[in-house]
């Protein structure tokens, strides 16, 4: 099992280095019901930090997670 702290290092670093990637791909090697709940719980930290931001399209699909610092700026 893994920790929380671990979940958000791994998401963290991964989310970095590829400055883009999704929940599910990032689960994909995680068998443990229990290591998906505590990487889903990493990454909303990773999002209440303000390190990544999230987007899913709709009900039931994937989660896309990019860095925070790459986004196009909105103007209104």
């Amino acid at each position: 099992m893994i920790s929380l702290e671990e979940a958000i290092e791994s998401l963290a670093t991964r989310v970095q280095s590829a400055l883009k990637t999704s929940f599910q791909h990032f689960v994909r090697d995680k068998k443990e019901k229990v290591n998906i709940i505590v990487s889903f719980l990493g990454m909303l930290e990773l999002v209440k930090r303000g390190i990544v931001q999230v987007e899913q399209a709709s009900h039931f699909q994937d989660i896309e997670i990019e860095t925070a610092g790459t986004t196009v700026p909105k103007y209104g």
